[in-house]
């Protein structure tokens, strides 16, 4: 198995790697009753760890996983739920360059999101049924993407251990049925 995130060699833009991913920065979540998600995350080990300065949208963290409860009126996650229910309405990449990937994921035909409703003030695109697919190139060494528009909630980008959750290692997107061609 492997390599792990913590032992892979540093992600780079190449022939394999056109956009330059390098694993996830958050999936974000989005309920009618907030509290059930925190109620949830509490319990499978993940700690609050930062809140959004202007929107009530608040970072859950356990090791290496970030995942985003997103309660902010008329957020596009909020939108999402009215249509589709309680959900996970985007995740973020973390890639070498996110413009670069962003510019690269449209030249290959992805929608450009431009809304101001967006979790992070970072590049996005529509992902599969409306969601949103964010690109992240603050993280690691390089810093924390939640430092400019978040407040950490104690000590700066803490990794909590939790109950030993480390790392997402995938995530599933699917299509719908007949739509492979278009997303392949």
């Amino acid at each position: 198995m492997g390599p792990f995130p913590h032992d892979a060699p540093p992600a780079a833009i190449t022939p394999d790697n056109p956009a330059g991913t390098d694993g996830f920065e958050f999936v974000e979540f989005a309920h009618p009753q907030p509290q059930e998600l925190e109620t949830l995350f509490a319990r499978m080990g993940y700690v609050a760890v930062a809140r959004h300065k202007t929107k009530a949208i608040t970072v859950w963290r356990q090791g290496d996983i970030n995942y985003i409860v997103n309660a902010e009126p008329g957020s596009h996650a909020m939108r999402f739920v009215e249509e589709h229910g309680p959900c996970a309405p985007s995740m973020a990449w973390r890639v070498v360059d996110a413009q670069h990937a962003f510019d690269h994921a449209v030249k290959m035909g992805a929608t450009p999101y431009q809304g101001e409703d967006k979790t992070l003030d970072v590049p996005a695109i529509v992902g599969i049924g409306g969601s949103l697919l964010y690109f992240v190139d603050q993280y690691g060494a390089k810093g924390s993407v939640y430092d400019g528009e978040f407040d950490w909630l104690g000590e700066r980008d803490p990794k909590p251990q939790g109950v030993g959750f480390y790392y997402l290692d995938h995530l599933t997107h699917n299509v719908y049925r007949g739509n492979m061609d278009k997303w392949w």
